[in-house]
C-alpha cells in the first residue's frame, strides 16, 4: 500500500472521528489534501477509501432533527397528535390508491395485500421518510423537469427513492451507481461516462437524463409501465424471456411468480412510496430533518473549469464550505478538476467569480 494511499486513509479516520463531535469546521476545508474519493472503481480490493467516503456521506446525508421554526422537537409516543400511524385498513388505502391512480399518468397504482404490506413497512420507517422527503425538495424539481422535457410520468421521480435513497454516490453489490443505479455497460450507452477524475452515473443531472433516456426506451419496447419498471429492476433481457416463456399473461402480477424476488417487490415498493410520499402527513410522519443541501435546485447553475483547479481552493477563495461543493458536485472522484469540464455553484457564487476571475485564476498559478 502506498504513501499516499495510507495518508489518505488516515486522514479520513480523522475526518469521521471529528465528525462524531462536532459539525464540519472551517479548518477541515482547507487541509483537505488530493484525495481520490474512489479507488475502488479500478482497485476493488483498496476499498476502505470507499467506506470511509461512503460513510462521510451518510453524515452529510443523514440530517438534524429541525422544526420548520428552528425550536427543539419531542418525539412524544404518548401523545396520540404526534404519534406516527403505522397501519390503515384495506379500504382506506384501497380508496386513496384509486384516487392517486385517476390522477396518474401510468395508472398501476393498484392495491393489493402485497402493496399493503408495502405500504405499512415505509410507514414503520418514519425518519427514513423524514430524510427522504427532506432530500426531494433538492432534487424533485430537477426530475420533474426532465421527465417533462421528455414527455414523461411525473411520479418516476419516486423510482430514484426506491434505487438509491436519493445518495448519488451510493455503490450496490452488483456495481450499480448513483442516484439512479446504472451499472457501467448501461451508464456508457447512454453517455455517462467513467474515468479516474469522474464517475458520471453520480451525476444527478446527467444520471436524470439517461434514466429518462432509459425508460423511454423500455417504454417504447414494451408498453406497459408495470413491466417497464420490473425491466429497470431486473433488466429487459429477463422480461422478454419471462414474456416468451409466459405468451398469454401480458401483466406484472399475473405474471408476479416469474419474476425474481426483488422484482416481486419492486413495483408493490414503487405503489407504496407513492402513497407515502403523497399522504405521510395524515400519518403524522414529520420532515423534521434537514437536508444537507443549502441551496435549492434552482438557485445553482454549472460554470466551465478554463483551467485545472483543485476543489478545495475554488471553496476556500469563493468562501463556500467544501462539503457544500463536494455535495453540488458529486461526480468528481479526486480533488483536482481539469480544464474543460464543469462545477455547479450557488447562483450568487457565480457572480463573485465573475467579479474576481482575473485575480482568481492569477492567484491560482501563483500556488
Amino acid at each position: 500500500m502506498g504513501t499516499t494511499t495510507i495518508r489518505n486513509i488516515m486522514f479520513f479516520m480523522f475526518i469521521l472521528k471529528s465528525l462524531a463531535i462536532q459539525a464540519i469546521s472551517k479548518p477541515f476545508l482547507e487541509q483537505k489534501n488530493v484525495i481520490n474519493f474512489h479507488k475502488s472503481i479500478y482497485h476493488p480490493k483498496l476499498d476502505l477509501n470507499n467506506v470511509c467516503i461512503e460513510k462521510l456521506w451518510k453524515k452529510m446525508l443523514g440530517g438534524k432533527k429541525k422544526s420548520l421554526s428552528g425550536k427543539k422537537l419531542s418525539h412524544n409516543h404518548n401523545n396520540k397528535k404526534n404519534t406516527v400511524i403505522t397501519n390503515i385498513n384495506a379500504e382506506e388505502l384501497r380508496l386513496k390508491l384509486n384516487f392517486l391512480n385517476q390522477k396518474s399518468q401510468i395508472k398501476i397504482l393498484k392495491y393489493n395485500s402485497i402493496v399493503h404490506a408495502s405500504v405499512e413497512s415505509y410507514l414503520r420507517m418514519d425518519k427514513y421518510i423524514g430524510r427522504i422527503i427532506s432530500l426531494s425538495e433538492f432534487y424533485f424539481p430537477m426530475f420533474e423537469e426532465k421527465l417533462e422535457n421528455h414527455r414523461l410520468p411525473k411520479e418516476l421521480k419516486y423510482l430514484a427513492i426506491i434505487e438509491s435513497n436519493l445518495n448519488p454516490i451510493v455503490t450496490s453489490k452488483a456495481g450499480a451507481q448513483g442516484i439512479w443505479q446504472f451499472m457501467p455497460e448501461t451508464g456508457k450507452i447512454y453517455n455517462l461516462n467513467i474515468n479516474h477524475i469522474y464517475d458520471e452515473r453520480n451525476d444527478p443531472i446527467k444520471s436524470t437524463e439517461a434514466a429518462c433516456r432509459y425508460l423511454k426506451f423500455l417504454y417504447k419496447k414494451i408498453g406497459n409501465w408495470e413491466l417497464v419498471l420490473a425491466a429497470y429492476n431486473a433488466g429487459p433481457g429477463t422480461v422478454n424471456k419471462i414474456l416468451q416463456h409466459n405468451q398469454n399473461k401480458k401483466d406484472f402480477w399475473g405474471l408476479w411468480e416469474s419474476f425474481p424476488k426483488e422484482t416481486q417487490n419492486y413495483i408493490p415498493k414503487f405503489i407504496a412510496i407513492n402513497y407515502v410520499m403523497n399522504y405521510y402527513k395524515e400519518h403524522n410522519i414529520s420532515t423534521y430533518y434537514s437536508s444537507p443541501y443549502k441551496y435549492k435546485y434552482k438557485e445553482t447553475a454549472l460554470i466551465s473549469i478554463k483551467e485545472k483547479i483543485s476543489l478545495k481552493f475554488f471553496a476556500y477563495n469563493l468562501n463556500i464550505s467544501y462539503q457544500d461543493l463536494i455535495l453540488l458536485n458529486p461526480k468528481y472522484l479526486v480533488d483536482l478538476v481539469p480544464p474543460g469540464n464543469k462545477l455547479r455553484l450557488p447562483k450568487n457564487k457565480i457572480l463573485l467569480l465573475k467579479s474576481k476571475e482575473g485575480s482568481f485564476f492569477k492567484k491560482k498559478n501563483k500556488n
